[in-house]
């Protein structure tokens, strides 16, 4: 990566503007400005400071060298002031360096009045006069800083050279700044020679709070940092001991290693809660140094602080944000997994056995496909506080991702809590949430798996638990199920479907049978619907209610859906030659392949095919979509929620369907069939479909006939066509032509 000049961070005034430092890294920093501001106590006269500086930095950049160059009274050309470790070959090259595009970091930094740093000095732009030099003595990289002096002129540079490709880290920007601007501070007072006020401008300028205490640790003197960080000035604390400061959050023990420290080492450093002035409770990080006068007796205390408040608040954030979910402000997966991890140590520690509940919200997706995500999210958001409530004190809620929840239930004395826990939450849910004037209605299928009955490891129990829901969800939805042997056989067995069924298209396992379509009027065959049939060449014949759903949740029904289209497209074009081009087929359509254009389903490969069979009447086959002159049929079952007006809820379903998909056949589901007799309900509701159906222009089809008595009240109810064992099960192509010999 290459850096430009003015990609920099930006330069103010007091230093440079750097990202927050780790506590390792602040302390390191605290401990470089101990180190300087001793040397200048103990009046090291400028070189000295100087060359210091570089070896105490160079300590902390290991494989990399420091340096200090000046401008001369012209403030024409550089020369090296301090470079301990740069050979006096290098040094000697460097010296006479005249500013400009061309002259290395320290070249470029004092011309434009800016940081700048090299990554590569073997190929940047900005090292093509000093290339030789780079070479010579395997400058990889270099960072260079300007000094300034009074009035914020720049006198010279700073510079950490490193001998490896690689820009400076947030920890390296603060290393420059510090150099920088103590050199110049240094050098400017040099001039003067004025030690005192020099050490006196280190001490007040310092970013950080600054406290000098004596040897009675009664404060001697404070500077800008600490009346800004504390909101006490200097005469509102010299002569007073630090514990002034005190939050109260640290017992003797704390106090007593601090000094235990100060006694043994001269130093000690650590996080330290205080109190501000104005009762503000604050962290700090802390260093303090024993300073011994000139007969080697202790003198003073200094200590140097930084607030750690902000760092702590971005913390918080950041730990929040890994932990909790944003929408729900519930648990989330990551935090679920430290509690239940928790959880079952304890109850493995007392003997105890606890509950975890898998909850997921039935049909949510439907709610975000039809109203949208924003109302989705709002209802979520709604169902996790109903949840909450509900929840029991010691048990912890959780958010695993979409619309599932999850409930780990410690302590259970018996499975009677856990199943009134249970149905609680899908009693709660079941009330109406009235978001934006609407009410919506929520259902949810509940799995419990127990420790340690079921399994002690985390990923076993999860997986339990899954199966049950699962097995509630398969069993009616809104409902719970307990975990059971038989469950994890039928994963097993699924799991091994879901595996034969991605090889089983390939492999040519999968046929069509029709199913004859009558038409009640004549008893004529007109229609067929095409079923597709799975025959393993191991396990025989799988039911479609088995790999149909396995199939469309591992997507292969768009596959699957394609292949059969185009056999059924083959099957109609030879029928349509052989017995009429009136002749239709129909085949049914996941609602997975409606999305997207180029899906493989039914449509997506229409091109292909009519390429195929040029001629031919596709608009024979009856296939669930609109598009391009096919039929459309589309079923009404029973709905999932009782309704004091059933027929009219069957009205306007049909009404809305038929003005949003142009449909051209309604299919009659044969849970309205299988009850029919002559005072049922059921006959009403199916002369009321007929009815609303011929009024809106679609014909009729009913199936699941499988007695003479229905198939003549559906005749009489004036339903066009219908089909089911009364007339034959699903055939073979020969077999189907047989039939179609015999009947016409």
């Amino acid at each position: 990566m290459q850096t430009h000049p003015g990609s920099e961070f930006q330069a103010t005034n007091q230093g440079v503007e750097y990202m927050a430092l780790d506590c390792g890294d602040q302390a390191r920093i605290l401990q470089l400005q101990q180190d300087i501001l001793r040397l200048v106590a103990l009046g090291y006269d400028a070189v000295e400071v100087c060359r210091q500086i570089c070896l105490l930095e160079e300590q902390l950049l290991p494989n990399a060298v420091a340096s200090v160059m000046l401008l001369d009274d012209e403030g024409q050309r550089l020369h090296v002031f301090a470079a301990p470790s740069v050979p006096v070959e290098g040094v000697a090259q460097l010296n006479g360096l005249r500013p400009g595009p061309g002259a290395g970091s320290c070249g470029n930094a004092v011309f434009r009045r800016e940081p700048v740093f090299v990554e590569n000095t073997h190929t940047d732009p900005r090292w093509q006069d000093l290339r030789q030099l780079a070479c010579n003595f395997n400058i990889g990289a270099c960072w260079s800083m300007p000094i300034r002096g009074k009035g914020g002129r720049v006198i010279g540079s700073f510079a950490l050279s490193s001998f490896e490709h690689r820009l400076p880290s947030s920890f390296h920007h603060k290393l420059l700044e510090i150099g920088a601007f103590i050199v110049g501070i240094v050098l400017e007072q040099r001039r003067a020679n004025e030690q005192l006020h020099l050490a006196g401008k280190v001490f007040e300028y310092s970013t950080e709070g600054i406290m000098i205490t004596d040897a009675g640790n009664r404060i001697v003197s404070v500077n800008r940092a600490f009346t800004r960080i504390t909101g006490y000035a200097l005469d509102q604390v010299k002569g007073k001991n630090p514990s002034l400061l005190s939050a109260g959050r640290h017992g003797p023990a704390f106090y007593q290693k601090m000094w235990q420290s100060l006694a043994a080492n001269g130093y000690w450093q650590g996080e330290i809660w205080n109190k501000a002035r104005d009762g503000r409770v604050y962290p700090e990080w802390l260093s303090i140094t024993a300073i011994n006068g000139g007969d080697g007796k202790l003198g003073h205390y200094l200590g140097i602080f930084s607030d750690l408040s902000d760092k702590k608040r971005s913390d918080e954030i950041i730990w929040r944000q890994a932990n909790y979910d944003a929408l729900t402000g519930l648990p989330n997966r990551n935090r679920f997994y430290d509690r239940l991890e928790q959880a079952i140590k304890a109850a493995l520690h007392n003997g105890d056995r606890l509950a975890l509940l898998l909850i997921d919200l039935d049909h949510f997706k439907e709610v975000n496909d039809t109203v949208g995500h924003a109302y989705g999210d709002a209802l979520l958001k709604a169902a996790g506080e109903r949840l909450q409530a509900c929840a029991g004190q010691n048990s912890v809620l959780a958010r695993l991702g979409g619309d599932e929840f999850t409930l780990i239930l410690p302590d259970i004395a018996d499975n009677v809590s856990v199943e009134q826990t249970a149905q609680t939450f899908l009693d709660t849910l079941a009330a109406p949430f009235v978001l934006d004037g609407a009410a919506s209605y929520l259902s949810a299928s509940i799995g419990i798996a127990l420790f340690p009955d079921d399994a002690v490891g985390i990923d076993a129990l999860l997986k339990y638990a899954d199966q049950a829901m699962y097995a509630a969800k398969n069993q009616g939805r809104n409902a719970w199920r307990y975990f059971t042997p038989a469950l994890q056989i039928a994963a097993e067995h699924r799991s091994r479907t879901s595996s034969d069924l991605r090889e089983a298209l390939a492999r040519g396992q999968f046929h069509l049978v029709y199913q004859p379509i009558v038409e009640l009027a004549t008893g004529r065959i007109r229609k067929a619907e095409a079923l597709i049939r799975w025959q393993h060449p191991q396990r025989g014949f799988i039911s479609p209610a088995e790999f149909i759903p396995l199939a469309e949740e591992t997507r292969l029904i768009r596959e699957i859906g394609g292949w059969v289209f185009e056999r059924a497209v083959e099957q109609v074009a030879a029928w349509q030659a052989a017995y009429g081009a009136d002749f239709q087929i129909s085949v049914n359509k996941s609602p997975l392949q409606f999305k997207g254009d180029e899906d493989w389903g039914v449509f997506g490969r229409l091109g292909f095919i009519r390429s195929q069979h040029r001629g031919r009447d596709h608009r024979r086959l009856a296939a669930g979509c609109g598009r391009a002159g096919f039929k459309q049929t589309i079923g009404v079952s029973r709905c999932r929620y009782p309704s004091s007006d059933r027929r009219l809820r069957y009205r306007l379903f049909i009404v809305v369907v038929f003005k949003k998909f142009d449909i051209d056949y309604l299919k009659i589901d044969q849970s309205f069939v299988r009850n029919l007799a002559p005072d049922s309900s059921d006959l009403v509701l199916c002369e009321a479909i007929v009815t609303m159906a011929h009024r809106l222009g679609m014909q009729v089809i009913a199936e699941g006939v499988e007695t003479r008595e229905q198939r003549d009240l559906l005749s009489a109810a004036g339903c066009d066509f219908a089909q089911g064992y009364w007339f034959a099960k699903p055939l073979s192509v020969a077999d189907f032509e047989t039939m179609l010999a015999r009947v016409g």
